[in-house]
This record gives C-alpha cells, sequence and structure tokens, in this order.
C-alpha cells in the first residue's frame, strides 16, 4: 500500500514535470532520475539542506541544472544507493566542500541540523500514530477492525522509518561496519550468521547490498523484473559473478565521483563483464530453468505449546522448557468471524413467499474498510428502525462524517449505536462449527456458523469407459474434516487398527454409473503438475522450453472440483497483473486473467489457469514425475 502510494506520487510528479518541460520548450520524457529530483525537492521545501538556498525547479531540470542528488554518507563508505540517503544538494558544495564527507565533519553541521529539525518532528508524529493503531489492535472488538489497525500500523511505521532513517544519516558521527555491511536489520543478521557457516565450508566468502547488486545489474545490461521468480536467479548469477576486484573498482569509482565529481556519464566505473555474451545469455536463462515450488504440509502437524502458569513459562528438573501436546493441528480449520441466523419471509423466484434462514454478522458502526463505506453496505443492516436512522444521518452529512461521529439511538439518554446486525449475501452454506452453550429453542440458531478457510486436498478418480474415453470424478476434504481426522487421539485409534495415511479421509473409488472409478492421485495446495495435449507420453520427448511452457502449480482447489494453477514463473498477484495488463492495452482487464483461463496454452502460457476435472490432463508430482535438486524432471 505504501509502494502504490509512492507510484501514484510519482505518475503526479511526472506530469508536473512534464508540463514544465513543455514550457520551457523541452522535448523529452521525465526520466526515473528527473522524478527523483522533483521528489527530493519537495521533501526538502524547496530547499538546500546544506546551504540553506531556494532552490527552483529550473535549477534541477534541464540541460545545465545548479542542483544535482548527492549521497548523505558517500556510497564509497556505504554503497547505499537508496532514497533514504540522497537529497538534492548544490553542484558547487557538493564538489567543492561535501566531496567524500559525512554531514557531522561538515563546519556547517549544526545549521544543517536545523533545516532537518522538521524531519526528526515528522517522523516522532508518525510514532505516536503507530502507537495509536497498536492501542486499537488490542482493544478491537471484531477481526476486521483489528486486521486494519495492524495494517494501518505496519503502514505508518514504513513511513516513519523512513524519515527516521534520513534524518539519522545527518546525525552519524561515523560510518560503522555494521552500515555497511547490512542494508535491514533482519537482513544484517540473516546475511552475518550465513557468512559465518559458509566461512566453515569455503575460503572466500564476503556479503554484498542489494544496491551494489542492482548497480552490477545495469552495468552488464540486465533489467530486474519481479514478474517473473526467474529474478532470483539473474541476482545470483550476477552476485556469482561480481568479483572482489569488480566490487573494489564500483566502489572506487564511487569515491572519486564524490572526490572529483566525475558525472557518470563521461566515465563509466572499470567492471567488465564476466563473458563476452554474458547479458544474452542470462536473458535467455528464462527459457532454461524450472522453478519449484516447495509448500510444506503443515496441517497434519501436531502442534505444541510451552506450559505456562499465571503467565510464566515452566520448566523441568533440568531446566527445560515443558511443552504441551494435545488433539491439535496446525493452520487455519475455518474463517474466524463466526456469523448468527435469523429466519425472514422472502420471495421466491416463483413470486411466492417463504420462511428462509439468512446468516448476519455484528459490525461496528465506523466507516472504515470494517465497518462500512457504501450506502449499499447500510443497506444491508437488519434493524430497520436504525438502518433508517443512520441513512437520515447520512442524507444530512454525508457517509464519511456521518459515521465518523456519534450515532444515537436515543440521544436525550445519550445511547449511542456501536454495532449493528448487517445481512450476508454470500455466506449461504456455512459449517455449523459446535453447539452454543446455551441452547435455543430454534433450531437454526442452535450452532456457531462459519465459513471455510480452505480446502485441504482433492481426491481425483479416473478410469476408461468402453470406448476408451477418460472419466473423472472427485472428492473435497476441507480443512476443518481433515483437522479431525489428524487428531492426535483419532491417529492413536487408527494406527492401532492398522489404518494407513488417509484411509477413512477418502473413499479409495467412486462409483460413475456403470463405472468404478479408481483413486488416481491426491492433489493439495502447491502440487506442481505437468499439462499433456495428446498423451502422456509425449512429456517425456519435449526439450526443457516445451516442459517449463507446461509447469504449473495448484494454488486453490474449489468446492465445485475446478481447481486453480498458477504458472510457475509467474510472480505477480491478481492486482500487480490486472494493473500491468490495462496499462499495456489501455483497457479493461478480462475476469479470466486473475481467476484464471479455462484452457491451456501450451506455446504462450497464461498466467493462471481455472480449470474442471474433465480437463485434467496431467501428469502430477509425487505420482508420474519429480523435480531434483537441480531442477531437473525426473519420470517415476
Amino acid at each position: 500500500s505504501w509502494q502504490r502510494d509512492r507510484e501514484n506520487l510519482h505518475k503526479e510528479y511526472s506530469a508536473r514535470i512534464q508540463e514544465h518541460f513543455e514550457n520551457a520548450g523541452i522535448k523529452r520524457e521525465p526520466s526515473e532520475n528527473d522524478i527523483l529530483k522533483y521528489q527530493l525537492w519537495e521533501e526538502q521545501e524547496h530547499k538546500c539542506i546544506y546551504t540553506g538556498e531556494s532552490i527552483g525547479i529550473s535549477d534541477f531540470l534541464g540541460n545545465a541544472p545548479s542542483f544535482d542528488i548527492e549521497h548523505t554518507i558517500p556510497r564509497s563508505l556505504s554503497f547505499d544507493n537508496s532514497q533514504q540517503n540522497k537529497t538534492l544538494c548544490q553542484n558547487k558544495f557538493n564538489r567543492d566542500i561535501k566531496r567524500n564527507k559525512i554531514p557531522s565533519e561538515l563546519i556547517n553541521h549544526s545549521e544543517i541540523l536545523g533545516r532537518i529539525d522538521k524531519w526528526k518532528k515528522k517522523y516522532e508524529d508518525i510514532d505516536k500514530q503507530v502507537q495509536i493503531q497498536v492501542r486499537k489492535s488490542r482493544s478491537a472488538a471484531t477481526k476486521d477492525s483489528k486486521d486494519f489497525a495492524i495494517q494501518r500500523r505496519h503502514k505508518l511505521a514504513v513511513e516513519r522509518d523512513y524519515w527516521r532513517n534520513k534524518y539519522e544519516r545527518f546525525t552519524m558521527s561515523e560510518v560503522k561496519s555494521g552500515f555497511k555491511n547490512s542494508q535491514m536489520v533482519d537482513i544484517g543478521i540473516i546475511t552475518k550468521y550465513s557468512r559465518l557457516y559458509l566461512k566453515t565450508l569455503f575460503d572466500k566468502v564476503y556479503t554484498v547490498k542489494g544496491n551494489t547488486v542492482a548497480d552490477f545489474r545495469k552495468l552488464w545490461g540486465l533489467k530486474k523484473t519481479r514478474v517473473n521468480h526467474i529474478h532470483h536467479c539473474i541476482d545470483a548469477i550476477t552476485i556469482a559473478c561480481m568479483t572482489k576486484q569488480n566490487y573494489e573498482n564500483l566502489a572506487k569509482y564511487y569515491h572519486d565521483s564524490e572526490e572529483m565529481y566525475i558525472a557518470r556519464s563521461d566515465k563509466k566505473p572499470n567492471v567488465s563483464k564476466p563473458w563476452e555474451t554474458f547479458t544474452e545469455d542470462v536473458k535467455g536463462i528464462e527459457k532454461e530453468v524450472l522453478v519449484s515450488h516447495y509448500t510444506p504440509d503443515n496441517l497434519p502437524k501436531q502442534s505444541k505449546k510451552k506450559l505456562r502458569k499465571r503467565g510464566k513459562i515452566e520448566k523441568n528438573k533440568e531446566g527445560n522448557i515443558i511443552y504441551q501436546k494435545g488433539d491439535t493441528v496446525r493452520g487455519s480449520l475455518h474463517k474466524e468471524t463466526f456469523y448468527g441466523a435469523i429466519k425472514r419471509e422472502i420471495v421466491n423466484k416463483n413470486g411466492e413467499k417463504e420462511e428462509k434462514v439468512l446468516y448476519v454478522v455484528r459490525k461496528p458502526l465506523e466507516f472504515s474498510d470494517s465497518g462500512f463505506k457504501s450506502i449499499s453496505d447500510i443497506n444491508k443492516i437488519v434493524d430497520e428502525g436504525v438502518r433508517n436512522i443512520i441513512l437520515k444521518l447520512i442524507n444530512e452529512k454525508g457517509i464519511k462524517q456521518a459515521l465518523s461521529e456519534p450515532v444515537w439511538m436515543n440521544e436525550e439518554k445519550q445511547i449511542p449505536i456501536k454495532k449493528v446486525r448487517c445481512y450476508t449475501p454470500t455466506v449461504t452454506n456455512p459449517i455449523h462449527l459446535k453447539k452454543h452453550r446455551d441452547i435455543s429453542k430454534q433450531e437454526y440458531k442452535q450452532n456457531y456458523h462459519v465459513t471455510n478457510d480452505g480446502n485441504y486436498l482433492m481426491a481425483i478418480y479416473e478410469a476408461k469407459d468402453a470406448k476408451g474415453k477418460i472419466k473423472r470424478d472427485f472428492e473435497i476434504v476441507n480443512n476443518l474434516k481433515a483437522g479431525e481426522y489428524f487428531k492426535q487421539s483419532v491417529q492413536d485409534t487408527l494406527k492401532a487398527q492398522g489404518i494407513n495415511h488417509l484411509e477413512g479421509l477418502i473413499p479409495d473409488s467412486k462409483e460413475s454409473g456403470k463405472l468404478t472409478l479408481p483413486l488416481k492421485y491426491v492433489l493439495k495446495s502447491g502440487t506442481m503438475i505437468i499439462f499433456w495435449e495428446n498423451s502422456p507420453d509425449e512429456i517425456w520427448e519435449l526439450d526443457i522450453n516445451g516442459i517449463r511452457n507446461r509447469l504449473y502449480k495448484i494454488i486453490k482447489q474449489n468446492k465445485d472440483g475446478r481447481i486453480a494453477f498458477k504458472f510457475q514463473q509467474e510472480a505477480r498477484n491478481d492486482e500487480e497483473l490486472k494493473k500491468d495488463y490495462e496499462e499495456q492495452y489501455n483497457s479493461k482487464a478480462p475476469k479470466s486473467l486473475t481467476n484464471g483461463e479455462s484452457k491451456v496454452n501450451f506455446d504462450n502460457p497464461y498466467p493462471k489457469l481455472l480449470l474442471s476435472p474433465s480437463n485434467f490432463n496431467m501428469l502430477v508430482e509425487g505420482y508420474a514425475f519429480k523435480i531434483n535438486t537441480i531442477g531437473q524432471i525426473e519420470k517415476i
């Protein structure tokens, strides 16, 4: 969300720069560097941090700018090319005075700190907002409002950290080795211990920063794109080919640039390609590599918890932590929202009145994603009297203002409306989880109602009929049913009876007319499959690129038997897929793009597929093939 806000801001800045170029008679599109300069200019409120001089838009945009981007902590010391380490600075000051110094080494350091005091106040104010969201998440009445507060907290934390890191670079008295070797605390710790471990196996091990890897990619003509999982492979190849000598050459270039202000267009660092056709070879790697997705099956694993008494962890005589085990499994068995049930008289399709059980949920009366954001949301409120009070208030003040203030059920007695029951049209056949403690006389009110959070497996049954045509059927097992099966008490009983894994959870066969369909295979989320067109045997005659186009991962199993598949190299989520499509074709993205296409394209693979069992012409990982440790397909 934070990144999307930044992208929208960049588009706005790009439009402003374009307008300036047109007024100045400059015929070119705004570059990424132009947009970055504009953003830094706005962050600094149009003033140079180092000199206090006012900056006009023409001073940093155009053919001969007098202000340019400088690195707060010199890159030769930090290898830090992040935006947090950049400001818009007067060229003369950068070349003649700052050069390879850090801000605390400058004579006018106290003046500089005075000019960025607003950054300190900014991140301190945001930190207060973070704490407010922490309190909101702890006191939230519903899961949705809790989730919203947590999401808001994380987004604010990202913004706070940006401004704090930007400010603290100006207060550093020295550049510690930790600053150079790690770009973030978590990655720094991982890198530190990974290096120590690898040093026990190899003689020469050194770490590099992500920003430096990006510089090498650019120098070697490689563009990073996150739409394909192969970008991880390209990064790995780039790192493997970054010799220490190349790394030091780049550091020397940064140092010379800061000392003598060598323009990049005039002199490039001496970083030669690992071999002559390196760029072309690496770009072609997409057609030579298969992406294997490891998805561990955690649901059958019995969970364990630390034994606590009054919040204190209990230990045994040897001082070891005592763990409890019981009838628990790992994973979410159902969604957390509980639904109520009510009976209402409705008019059916035939125009006849009938009583029907409808499901409702209690929501906080507030303007938010977890509350209400539109009139259509308000119209779902069950209580007609309450609904009319709210609608009247919205007509007077608008929905945002109306729901940001107390809504009174009885203003004279100061009785506010805090929560309301709403119809949930999408919930029609929930799971009846368990009985209430106090049983109602009405049967439909006796249970806790929840919705399914996913299916654990789909069993596929297959056989050929008398005409040689493939017939298939399926059996779905949701997480709740699988959780009941994998309970420790149930497993102990099954083992005593000599029942094998999954026996009793799914049948060995299914009847389809006069045909008995035996169990063919069991599919779970994360299972890799290879589609065949005419015959399963054709797979073993394909080259690596042919298999690449047919290799998919199962991502979802629907109760109607359809399965969603994702292309093994596809790295985008549904939102990114939709956005990229609309930008490329300047038209609304079809639903099939994010839901999944209904057929396989063997030459130009679709990002996602949504197929019914009749189209399951595929080899399944673990049954027909496996992917070995070096990414090769092996026949089983």
